[in-house]
């Protein structure tokens, strides 16, 4: 499809790229909330004069915008936007010179008119600005509209007429047709856009956690004032639980515990549970995008008493990290789901389910919070913009497919039990740790920089995300996101690392190396992989604890002989395999003990790998932007709740990025985990929140080449190591030439050795057109993002005369499920993975007496849930 991508900014807080279209391909308007403020004047849309229109019709050039003329008209509710090239002046034709009668006697000064002539100077063309100001018409009862056409840029606008009070607007939409003509041709698109009078707004931020989900709103008070309210964090686990017996699928008047819960918080635990034998009435199992029945197959709460018990005896499965196993479904065919349909058992495979689940799961957190609100607020009417947090490891593809999911919520329930009452939504997508900074520049007690970069790095259960933005010259809330990547990786491979550590633990206090590695597989692997829920999340729940209370490798000697005199009954750890009960004398025995240690570097690897993946791939960006001016970091998730791996994170990025130490912000407790949803509101700040990453350009050397010159910065790992085929593959990816494709103009001779890093996924140019070459034909290439994916655009004298496709590289038999596996633990566990059972140096130590002084230096309170990060 031919299209112009134009860069285009909502009200001055949401930059996004309008593509511009054939007249005659129509799709559905995006819709977008402008909450009208209590200002005079404010800005509907607006176009930058420093832009450049990119196209996608080869055979054309770029346009710049401080070239462009524009002209506006308001009809039927629609304001049109016209651009178009404007046309040089025309230099004035100047008139030739009479010729001059020659004098009989020449002065000393007529001497000068036998100088040499210049070449009269070629005038320029040049280019003047016709400054315009308009006003357009009324846009409601309360607000007119008005266009400019200035030396900054071009603006639709808005301003009151009529002080905005509790009466409601009497219409609330308004189109923007943005057309552009060039050559002779059209090309368009239309936003529509919805005034909501202040009692009308509802902001929804919904981060939905690998551990743990939140949710804030925003409104305005519904008083005479409309004055805009702090953002309220909604207890989302108490809403759910209200949703659940509201429908009657818990009972009203049972009190009981559940797991979702996480005491003393707003938070619900994101524990999810499907059932094997899947009921309801499917018309088109592949096409419905919701589960039916919730009631019945999909468990969001299960109560403490028995809750586990009977989703074992029912035949329900534990669901993985949905955020996690995101294109790794394939991990999980062992676990089998069925329809039945007309009569027949149709086998469905987690691929097939997992986006089923994932929808519906969001439609029970938006819902749960809007039958409260429409309780509370009876006859209200509501505009909403909902914000959903998102790792950085989604693709375009991805965030288009939620966005659209999430739409499709709000249409049915506005078509359905909210009819009336849902008007028109807004639905955007943000990453969690731009979210998080936004959080924080938000804070009271901080300073930040004008024109400087802030590395904000977020490692919560599942993901560690990080992000480097620079403020603004002007303000440092007009933000510009330059680089974002993340990695499956994070608190979850912390416990994996304990994990690891028991396993080691258990082989090296058995009487034999053999039985003990059977005896791991039975007994403990196999009760971990099986549909026993219980055990598995009461030993899951032990590893926390004792994650919460480790030790530094100062005390490993004192922890160890906790640990050899740990008992449960008469049964050590030396007795478990002999006579033990399997896995629940092995939690019996965690019980009793206080602390962990990092007996075998399980842990130190982790945190390593963590810290060396993260500063890696910033170096990236320090040492090929030329510009780069890093004036902090700000580390938050609640995976740097633990200690070690902030020490490690700390450490490399002061040795490696030359960060100083005092630069490095470490949230408090408080904040590690709601800090990225509490800034989110901020009107502001303008959020650039489209593009999925940032494209770097990786040159590797011919295969010839490589055999010749590749000489590693640093020994390869023993393959013994569970991360030493991603840290092998880091040091193949230092051997590749980097090129900041957003940055610069690509290396075009070199493409067909390239390689795309954007986000967390490697990409290569699709098909071989544009790699051929008319000779003597000087070639430039670059990168640029749209709503269908990246593309590659090829171009000489300033004409685009090729454009490729970019396509995701299928790594998923690499070093990526070295980091997915350890991340989904303990609802998946592959034994190829478990690198306690592969390595040979188990080795039989004595039992000394244990200290007599107590290790722990925290109990933990045992009537509440652990605090898992």
């Amino acid at each position: 499809m031919k299209f112009y991508s134009i860069p285009v900014i909502i009200n001055d807080r949401r930059e996004i790229l309008l593509e511009l279209t054939e007249s005659s391909v129509t799709t559905g308007n995006s819709s977008y909330i402008v909450e009208v403020p209590s200002l005079t004047s404010f800005n509907l849309l607006s176009i930058l004069r420093s832009s450049v229109i990119k196209t996608f019709v080869e055979g054309s050039r770029d346009l710049n915008m401080a070239q462009m003329d524009a002209a506006c008209s308001y009809q039927n509710n629609v304001v049109t936007l016209r651009l178009y090239e404007r046309q040089p002046e025309k230099p004035k034709e100047q008139k030739a010179a009479e010729p001059e009668k020659q004098k009989e006697k020449l002065s000393y000064e007529d001497l000068e008119d036998f100088l040499p002539e210049l070449a009269p100077a070629t005038p320029e063309n040049k280019f003047t600005l016709h400054e315009q100001q308009e006003i357009l018409g009324n846009a409601n009862s309360h607000l007119n509209l008005s266009f400019e056409s200035k030396a900054m840029g071009v603006y639709i606008k808005s301003r009151q007429i009529k002080a905005i009070d509790q009466q409601l607007f009497d219409r609330n939409k308004v189109s923007l047709k943005v057309v552009l003509e060039v050559n002779g041709e059209n090309y368009s698109n239309t936003l529509d856009i919805y005034l909501a009078h202040p009692s009308q707004f509802l902001g929804i931020a919904l981060d939905f956690g690998s551990e743990s989900s939140q949710m804030a709103v925003k409104r305005y008070s519904n008083d005479f004032n409309l004055l805009e309210k702090k953002p309220e964090i909604e207890n989302l686990f108490r809403n759910i639980v209200s949703f659940h017996k509201s429908n009657g699928w818990v009972s009203q008047n049972e009190i009981v515990d559940f797991y979702q819960e996480e005491k003393n918080t707003n938070f619900y635990k994101s524990l999810f549970f499907l059932k094997e034998q899947l009921s309801g009435e499917y018309e088109d199992i592949d096409k419905e995008v919701f589960i039916k029945n919730i009631a019945d197959n999909l468990k969001m709460l299960v109560n403490t008493k028995d809750g586990f018990n009977t989703l074992t005896e029912q035949k329900f499965h534990q669901l993985p990290n949905l955020k996690i196993i995101h294109k790794h479904e394939d991990l999980l065919n062992g676990i089998s789901f069925e329809i039945e349909k007309d009569g027949y058992g149709i086998p469905i495979k987690m691929s097939e389910i997992k986006q089923k689940v994932y929808n519906t799961i969001l439609k029970v957190m938006i819902t749960s919070f809007l039958k409260k609100e429409f309780i509370r607020y009876n006859n209200a009417t509501r505009f909403i913009r909902l914000m959903l947090l998102v790792p950085n490891i989604y693709d375009t593809n991805d965030i288009n497919y939620i966005q659209h999911q999430l739409g499709n919520i709000f249409r049915e329930l506005s078509e359905s039990e909210y009819q009336g009452k849902i008007l028109a939504w807004e639905v955007l997508t943000i990453s969690e740790s731009d979210a998080s900074f936004i959080g924080y520049i938000n804070k009271s007690n901080i300073h930040v920089e004008k024109d400087r970069d802030y590395i904000i790095i977020d490692s919560g259960k599942g993901t560690t995300d990080f992000s480097i933005i620079r403020t603004g010259k002007d303000s440092i809330f007009d933000l510009k996101p330059i680089y974002r990547n993340g990695f499956s990786g994070a608190g979850n491979m912390i416990t994996y690392a304990l994990f690891e550590t028991l396993l080691h633990y258990i082989r090296e206090t058995a009487e034999t190396k053999q039985s003990s590695i059977k005896f791991i597989k039975d007994r403990i692997v196999g009760i971990l992989t099986s549909d026993d829920l219980e055990r598995k999340n009461n030993f899951y729940t032990e590893l926390e604890r004792l994650k919460f209370n480790y030790k530094g490798i100062n005390m490993n000697d004192q922890v160890r002989s906790t640990w050899d005199y740990a008992k449960s009954g008469d049964i050590t750890f030396k007795d478990l395999i002999e006579y033990g009960d399997g896995i629940n004398t092995l939690i019996s025995l965690l019980s009793g003990i206080e602390n962990a240690a990092d007996f075998y570097h399980y842990v130190d690897d982790a945190c390593n790998f963590i810290a060396e993946s993260t500063v890696s791939y910033l170096k990236l960006i320090k040492e090929n932007k030329k510009d780069f001016n890093c004036a902090g970091v700000i580390l938050t998730g609640r995976s740097f709740m633990f200690k070690p791996l902030v020490d490690k994170l700390k450490d490399k990025l002061t040795k490696d990025l030359g960060v100083d130490g005092s630069k490095i912000n470490l949230l408090n407790s408080n904040e590690l985990k709601d800090i990225c949803i509490k800034g989110v509101f901020n009107n502001s700040i303008r959020l650039n929140a489209e593009m999925t990453g940032y494209p770097i350009q990786l040159i590797f050397a011919d295969e010839a080449t490589q055999e010749e010159t590749k000489e590693p910065k640093k020994p390869l790992i023993n393959r013994k190591s569970l991360f030493a085929r991603i840290f092998n593959d880091l040091n193949n990816f230092e051997q590749a030439e980097k090129v900041l494709a957003f940055d610069t103009n690509l290396k075009f001779d070199k493409l067909q050795n390239s390689q795309f890093l954007i986000g967390s996924k490697t990409y290569r140019i699709s098909g071989n057109e544009i790699f051929q070459k008319t000779p003597g034909t000087k070639y430039e290439a670059n990168v640029e993002f749209t709503h269908k994916g990246y593309f590659v655009r090829r171009m000489h004298d300033g004409v685009i005369d090729s454009i490729a496709p970019m396509r995701a590289i299928d790594d998923t038999d690499s070093s990526d499920m070295s980091l997915v596996v350890p991340s989904l633990f303990p609802n998946y566990i592959d034994e190829k993975y478990l690198n306690s059972l592969l390595r040979d140096d188990i080795k039989i130590t004595t039992v000394a007496p244990p200290d007599n002084n107590n290790v722990s230096d925290a109990t933990p309170n045992q009537s509440q849930n652990p605090l898992y990060f």
